[in-house]
């Protein structure tokens, strides 16, 4: 996939590995447990619950010559608060974070990652973006300030999450999954306009779809451990190499 050049920290040297979600991320009274808890409260789950839409993903464990096609289903999309994140990153981004702080609720988007194939495939949700079509005014439209600052503009340029979890560790926020296995996605964007359409867009393999706020349900309650990491961290890291 093609990687953009854009990051907001400037300190590459940190070492970033999967954050498991039962110990403190310390910085305030929040666990990291707890915030894992926070964001996955009062998602509604109905048996048998189909996805809102669905992409297609590929991976190729051989340079190219067996394609593997990864399924990610998108479940649910809603609002949640700053503070449910705060904990889970590290200090750098953090404050960068709480700019954010008056533009409101920030977007949880949430999948199902499942593998049908016969290759283990590295998922994740880091290049996924929000945009919205020029009927309705361009993705530009989907900032909710006028009048933003330089470090708030960087959330926006493009609309990446801030925050990725998965149900299976991650290594640069690239989960693995085994053949016929399930990986929980949930990706955590700043906040965005929503009185107009949001579109989920994944740019290599290309898939892109508009997502209702506050609808459908999840088919199971993602499992009480899930694994955390910073996407800014991420891309510096994919972007030096």
């Amino acid at each position: 996939m093609g990687i953009s050049k854009w990051w907001r920290g400037s300190a590459l040297a940190l070492a970033l590995l999967s954050t498991a979600l039962l110990s403190s991320c310390g910085g305030g009274s929040t666990t990291a447990s707890q915030a894992v808890r926070d964001l996955v409260a009062g998602l509604p789950v109905t048996p048998h619950a189909k996805p809102l839409k669905s992409g297609i993903d590929s991976c190729t464990p051989d340079g190219g010559f067996y394609i593997d096609q990864t399924r990610i289903s998108f479940y649910y999309m809603r609002l949640v608060p700053l503070r449910d994140i705060l904990p889970l990153l590290p200090a750098p981004e953090r404050r960068n974070a709480t700019s954010l702080a008056s533009l409101g609720k920030l977007l949880e988007v949430v999948a199902l990652a499942s593998n049908p194939g016969a290759a283990t495939c590295g998922i994740g949700l880091t290049q996924t973006v929000l945009e919205t079509a020029a009927q309705f005014g361009g993705t530009n439209n989907l900032d909710p300030s006028r009048r933003l600052s330089s470090l708030q503009q960087t959330y926006y340029q493009p609309i990446r999450p801030i925050l990725e979890l998965a149900s299976s560790r991650l290594s640069v926020c690239s989960a693995d999954i085994n053949p016929g296995a399930k990986v929980w996605l949930l990706a955590v964007f700043p906040p965005v306009r929503t009185s107009i359409p949001i579109a989920v867009v994944n740019p290599s393999p290309p898939f892109g779809f508009y997502l209702p706020l506050n609808h459908g349900a999840l088919p199971a309650a993602p499992p009480a451990t899930l694994y955390s990491e910073d996407v800014d961290r991420c891309l510096q890291i994919l972007n030096a190499g």
